[in-house]
């Protein structure tokens, strides 16, 4: 689902924010992105990325809603994944205008909210536990008010569900019923918006 976007970003300064360990940004590097900027509040993540990614990227470790960077650096944000671990969606989009030139793209993906209703929660196993991460819900037209207000435009959005491919993984969980319950269901989406002119 990001893949195709992605080389919308080929020339393009760009802002990953949530950058995480760089998995998109070895895909932009690819693309060919002028120049890219990872932000992110785990140090242990960043760690991680500048293993993998080649000097001229630059990696920064801040909070996503109020980052070091100047005004006007990029016309390409990305956020893969993030939001639903932000509280408040305002002062994220604030942060993301603050940061763009005129006409920037910003690709926003995430867990669909609408996965909320399936009785999904976020956690990950650590030794014998299972840990639940806290996540802020929000609502497609919560995200697209909140760009609204700070001075976006919507130009994209599809909404996309689990594939054959991911019925290996349930599979080896041990819930092939589940993948069968939800695969006609949106899981995941990705939102396209445009900087209105300055």
């Amino acid at each position: 689902m990001l893949s195709p976007l992605l080389s919308l970003a080929a020339g393009c300064d760009v802002v990953d924010l949530g950058c995480g360990t760089g998995r998109s940004i070895a895909e932009l590097v690819r693309i060919g992105a002028r120049s890219i900027v990872g932000v992110d509040f785990s140090k242990e993540m960043l760690e991680r990325a500048s293993r993998r990614l080649p000097t001229r990227v630059r990696l920064v470790e801040s909070d996503c809603r109020k980052t070091p960077l100047p005004a006007q650096c990029c016309d390409w944000v990305l956020a893969s994944f993030l939001l639903s671990y932000l509280d408040g969606l305002t002062a994220f989009a604030q942060e993301v205008v603050r940061i763009s030139r005129p006409r920037t793209f910003v690709l926003i993906t995430d867990v669909h909210p609408a996965t909320r209703s399936y009785g999904w929660r976020r956690t990950f196993r650590s030794a014998e536990s299972v840990i639940e991460i806290q996540t802020h819900p929000y609502e497609i037209s919560d995200l697209d008010c909140a760009m609204h207000r700070a001075g976006f435009d919507p130009v994209y959005f599809k909404e996309a569900g689990f594939g054959t491919e991911e019925l290996e993984i349930f599979s080896q969980a041990g819930r092939p019923d589940l993948y069968w319950t939800v695969k006609d269901l949106p899981v995941f989406f990705a939102a396209g918006y445009q900087k209105e002119r300055a």
